[in-house]
């Protein structure tokens, strides 16, 4: 779950095929090989299947297994990397383009691990909107993301508050953060 195009609400793509490579011979109505899908947060507990509008080469069928998430061009949009067994993986670039604004936080540890892995950041955006996320690499099947924490805005052009709390048990507080940027956070030393 990552947000793809920046709304504050956290997106679901699902890499897929059957696990079966043979389910064609048990249910010939069903494939091995699938297309990926991505489904859009709308809010309220509800999702919007939106595959068809991602382009032509987003629908080709392939043993997708895992996927990578990052920003690979440094524009604020996440992008995905998926893993196609028995094929080369594919590049999901996100060219969207919705208005809507981003940060993208790069942790530093000095007490904790250097990647800051497992620190827990908590957002409160201009208009009181919340969000949570936790550094980590492990977000797909045998894949390993970009340790970098985005976080889509909406319209909002400030971040109030950000709380990070550190492995090491650090807490680190940060107010009125300038948007749309790749911000590098140093933990304190104490």
């Amino acid at each position: 779950m990552m947000d793809f195009d920046n709304d504050g609400w956290k997106d679901l793509f699902v890499a897929r095929s059957n696990v079966m490579d043979n389910i064609s011979l048990q249910n010939p109505g069903r494939h091995y090989e699938e297309p990926n899908t991505i489904f859009r947060n709308i809010g309220n507990g509800k999702f919007q299947d939106v595959s068809s509008s991602v382009g032509p080469d987003f629908q080709a069928e392939a043993a997708h297994r895992g996927v990578a998430f990052g920003d690979l061009d440094n524009d604020g949009r996440i992008d995905m990397v998926v893993s196609v067994l028995n094929g080369p993986a594919e590049l999901v670039h996100n060219i969207s383009e919705t208005g809507n604004h981003w940060i993208l936080l790069k942790l530093v540890g000095t007490k904790s691990n250097r990647m800051g892995i497992g620190a827990q950041i908590h957002i409160t955006a201009a208009d009181g909107m919340q969000q949570w996320n936790e550094v980590t690499t492990s977000v797909g099947y045998a894949s390993s993301s970009d340790s970098r924490v985005h976080f889509g805005l909406g319209k909002n052009q400030k971040i109030k508050e950000m709380e990070i709390r550190w492995p090491s048990g650090i807490k680190q507080v940060l107010k009125d953060v300038t948007v749309d940027q790749i911000l590098t956070i140093e933990e304190p030393r104490n």
